[in-house]
Protein backbone atom coordinates (compact mmCIF):
# COMPACT_ATOMS: atom_id res chain seq x y z
CA UNK A 1 0.00 0.00 0.00
CA UNK A 2 2.81 2.52 0.58
CA UNK A 3 4.59 1.70 -2.53
CA UNK A 4 1.45 3.45 -4.32
CA UNK A 5 1.36 6.36 -2.28
CA UNK A 6 3.30 9.16 -2.24
CA UNK A 7 4.52 10.51 1.22
CA UNK A 8 3.61 14.26 1.29
CA UNK A 9 2.35 16.73 3.55
CA UNK A 10 -0.80 17.11 1.32
CA UNK A 11 -1.72 13.31 1.29
CA UNK A 12 -0.78 13.25 4.93
CA UNK A 13 -3.90 16.63 5.52
CA UNK A 14 -6.00 14.39 3.05
CA UNK A 15 -6.28 11.26 4.66
CA UNK A 16 -6.36 13.04 8.02
CA UNK A 17 -9.40 14.42 6.80
CA UNK A 18 -10.50 11.81 5.24
CA UNK A 19 -10.07 9.26 8.53
CA UNK A 20 -11.78 11.95 10.77
CA UNK A 21 -14.92 11.68 8.91
CA UNK A 22 -14.86 7.48 8.68
CA UNK A 23 -14.69 7.53 12.50
CA UNK A 24 -17.33 10.33 12.28
CA UNK A 25 -19.68 8.17 10.16
CA UNK A 26 -18.74 5.13 12.26
CA UNK A 27 -19.76 6.79 15.21
CA UNK A 28 -23.41 7.70 13.61
CA UNK A 29 -23.61 3.92 12.57
CA UNK A 30 -23.43 2.66 16.05
CA UNK A 31 -25.82 5.05 17.07
CA UNK A 32 -28.44 4.12 14.79
CA UNK A 33 -27.94 0.39 15.42
CA UNK A 34 -28.18 1.56 18.94
CA UNK A 35 -31.42 3.09 18.17
CA UNK A 36 -32.66 0.29 15.73
CA UNK A 37 -32.07 -2.26 18.60
CA UNK A 38 -34.18 -0.32 20.98
CA UNK A 39 -36.89 -0.26 18.39
CA UNK A 40 -36.40 -3.52 18.00
CA UNK A 41 -36.84 -4.45 21.45
CA UNK A 42 -39.85 -2.43 21.72
CA UNK A 43 -41.70 -3.67 19.13
CA UNK A 44 -40.80 -7.03 19.97
CA UNK A 45 -42.61 -7.41 23.61
CA UNK A 46 -45.38 -5.51 21.46
CA UNK A 47 -45.55 -8.77 19.50
CA UNK A 48 -45.21 -10.74 22.05
CA UNK A 49 -48.13 -9.67 23.94
CA UNK A 50 -50.28 -9.09 20.84
CA UNK A 51 -49.50 -12.80 20.02
CA UNK A 52 -50.64 -14.12 23.20
CA UNK A 53 -54.05 -12.32 23.00
CA UNK A 54 -54.65 -13.83 19.54
CA UNK A 55 -53.32 -17.06 20.67
CA UNK A 56 -55.75 -16.85 23.49
CA UNK A 57 -58.96 -16.04 20.89
CA UNK A 58 -58.05 -18.33 18.73
CA UNK A 59 -58.23 -21.08 21.45
CA UNK A 60 -61.13 -19.80 22.75
CA UNK A 61 -62.51 -19.63 19.53
CA UNK A 62 -61.69 -23.26 18.25
CA UNK A 63 -62.98 -24.87 21.36
CA UNK A 64 -66.57 -23.06 20.69
CA UNK A 65 -66.11 -24.52 16.92
CA UNK A 66 -65.03 -28.03 18.52
CA UNK A 67 -68.63 -28.10 20.41
CA UNK A 68 -70.64 -26.63 17.79
CA UNK A 69 -69.30 -29.50 15.62
CA UNK A 70 -69.99 -31.84 18.09
CA UNK A 71 -73.74 -30.85 18.34
CA UNK A 72 -74.77 -29.58 14.65
CA UNK A 73 -71.72 -31.98 13.10
CA UNK A 74 -68.80 -31.24 10.68
CA UNK A 75 -71.00 -30.93 7.50
CA UNK A 76 -73.05 -28.45 8.81
CA UNK A 77 -70.16 -26.24 10.31
CA UNK A 78 -68.59 -26.23 6.72
CA UNK A 79 -71.45 -24.54 4.61
CA UNK A 80 -72.02 -21.73 7.22
CA UNK A 81 -70.03 -18.48 5.38
CA UNK A 82 -67.95 -16.11 6.76
CA UNK A 83 -70.15 -13.00 8.25
CA UNK A 84 -67.29 -10.72 7.39
CA UNK A 85 -64.95 -10.02 4.07
CA UNK A 86 -61.92 -8.34 4.47
CA UNK A 87 -59.96 -5.90 1.73
CA UNK A 88 -56.52 -6.18 2.44
CA UNK A 89 -53.74 -3.34 1.05
CA UNK A 90 -50.26 -2.94 1.80
CA UNK A 91 -48.28 -0.12 1.32
CA UNK A 92 -45.07 1.41 2.46
CA UNK A 93 -44.05 3.72 4.97
CA UNK A 94 -40.94 4.91 6.49
CA UNK A 95 -39.64 4.64 10.41
CA UNK A 96 -36.06 6.09 10.53
CA UNK A 97 -35.81 6.17 6.68
CA UNK A 98 -36.64 2.18 6.48
CA UNK A 99 -39.29 1.28 3.95
CA UNK A 100 -41.72 -0.93 5.80
CA UNK A 101 -44.80 -2.38 5.50
CA UNK A 102 -48.00 -1.04 6.45
CA UNK A 103 -51.06 -3.34 6.34
CA UNK A 104 -54.57 -1.90 5.95
CA UNK A 105 -58.20 -3.35 5.43
CA UNK A 106 -61.54 -2.71 4.97
CA UNK A 107 -64.63 -4.94 6.41
CA UNK A 108 -67.91 -5.69 5.09
CA UNK A 109 -70.36 -7.66 6.76
CA UNK A 110 -72.16 -10.30 5.14
CA UNK A 111 -75.81 -11.86 6.66
CA UNK A 112 -75.32 -15.05 8.69
CA UNK A 113 -76.11 -18.05 6.60
CA UNK A 114 -77.22 -20.32 9.25
CA UNK A 115 -81.18 -21.19 10.31
CA UNK A 116 -82.39 -20.26 13.73
CA UNK A 117 -83.20 -23.88 14.40
CA UNK A 118 -79.31 -24.71 15.02
CA UNK A 119 -77.28 -23.89 18.07
CA UNK A 120 -76.49 -20.18 17.12
CA UNK A 121 -74.65 -19.47 20.36
CA UNK A 122 -71.83 -21.29 19.75
CA UNK A 123 -71.23 -20.44 16.66
CA UNK A 124 -72.60 -16.57 17.73
CA UNK A 125 -69.80 -16.89 19.96
CA UNK A 126 -67.02 -18.26 17.65
CA UNK A 127 -68.04 -15.71 15.08
CA UNK A 128 -67.73 -12.93 17.56
CA UNK A 129 -64.03 -14.37 18.43
CA UNK A 130 -63.15 -14.83 15.18
CA UNK A 131 -63.90 -11.46 13.36
CA UNK A 132 -62.54 -9.17 16.27
CA UNK A 133 -59.51 -11.81 15.91
CA UNK A 134 -58.99 -11.07 12.47
CA UNK A 135 -58.04 -7.41 12.76
CA UNK A 136 -55.76 -8.16 15.55
CA UNK A 137 -53.91 -11.04 13.24
CA UNK A 138 -53.58 -8.58 10.41
CA UNK A 139 -51.91 -6.34 12.69
CA UNK A 140 -49.38 -9.11 13.74
CA UNK A 141 -48.22 -9.25 10.53
CA UNK A 142 -47.72 -6.16 9.91
CA UNK A 143 -45.79 -5.99 13.44
CA UNK A 144 -43.70 -9.34 12.37
CA UNK A 145 -43.00 -7.70 8.75
CA UNK A 146 -41.80 -4.60 10.46
CA UNK A 147 -39.32 -6.76 12.57
CA UNK A 148 -37.70 -8.29 9.94
CA UNK A 149 -36.81 -5.18 8.28
CA UNK A 150 -35.32 -3.46 11.30
CA UNK A 151 -33.63 -6.72 11.81
CA UNK A 152 -32.28 -6.62 8.26
CA UNK A 153 -31.29 -3.07 8.44
CA UNK A 154 -29.53 -3.77 11.95
CA UNK A 155 -27.84 -6.83 10.06
CA UNK A 156 -26.84 -4.22 6.93
CA UNK A 157 -25.76 -1.39 9.78
CA UNK A 158 -23.15 -4.02 11.33
CA UNK A 159 -22.17 -5.33 8.15
CA UNK A 160 -21.03 -1.12 7.32
CA UNK A 161 -19.99 -0.89 10.98
CA UNK A 162 -17.68 -3.70 10.14
CA UNK A 163 -16.27 -2.41 7.04
CA UNK A 164 -15.09 0.76 8.45
CA UNK A 165 -13.98 -0.59 11.78
CA UNK A 166 -12.00 -3.39 10.43
CA UNK A 167 -10.89 -2.33 6.99
CA UNK A 168 -11.29 1.37 6.04
CA UNK A 169 -10.51 2.98 9.48
CA UNK A 170 -7.13 1.32 10.16
CA UNK A 171 -5.91 1.76 6.33
CA UNK A 172 -6.27 5.37 6.78
CA UNK A 173 -4.29 5.09 10.11
CA UNK A 174 -1.74 2.56 8.81
CA UNK A 175 -1.46 5.37 5.22
CA UNK A 176 -0.92 8.12 8.10
CA UNK A 177 1.45 6.33 10.17
CA UNK A 178 3.28 5.51 7.03
CA UNK A 179 3.93 9.24 5.40
CA UNK A 180 3.88 10.40 9.06
CA UNK A 181 7.02 8.18 9.54
CA UNK A 182 8.66 9.44 5.94
CA UNK A 183 8.25 12.93 6.61
CA UNK A 184 9.57 12.96 10.09
CA UNK A 185 12.75 10.88 8.73
CA UNK A 186 12.66 13.15 6.07
CA UNK A 187 12.57 16.00 8.46
CA UNK A 188 15.19 14.71 10.83
CA UNK A 189 17.68 13.99 7.73
CA UNK A 190 16.84 18.05 6.82
CA UNK A 191 17.92 19.22 9.78
CA UNK A 192 20.94 16.83 9.48
CA UNK A 193 22.01 18.22 6.44
CA UNK A 194 21.35 21.24 7.64
CA UNK A 195 23.52 21.34 11.08
CA UNK A 196 26.22 20.01 8.75
CA UNK A 197 26.46 22.79 6.18
CA UNK A 198 26.43 25.64 9.18
CA UNK A 199 29.02 23.54 10.37
CA UNK A 200 31.01 23.97 7.18
CA UNK A 201 30.00 27.80 7.12
CA UNK A 202 31.19 27.92 10.22
CA UNK A 203 34.69 26.75 9.66
CA UNK A 204 35.07 28.20 6.47
CA UNK A 205 34.31 31.69 8.27
CA UNK A 206 36.33 31.09 10.87
CA UNK A 207 39.31 30.15 8.67
CA UNK A 208 38.49 33.09 6.89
Amino acid sequence: MSLRVIPSKMNLIRFRRTLNFLIRVHDLLEDKKEILLLEISKRINETIKLRKEVNEMLKNAYELLNKANVIMGNKKIEIIEPISEYKIEIKKRKIMGISIPAISFSKEKKPISYGISQPTVLLDNFIEIFDKCTPMLLRLAEMEMILIKLLEEVKNTQKRINALEYVLIPRYKSLIAFISSVLEESEREEFVRIKKLKSIWMRRAVHE
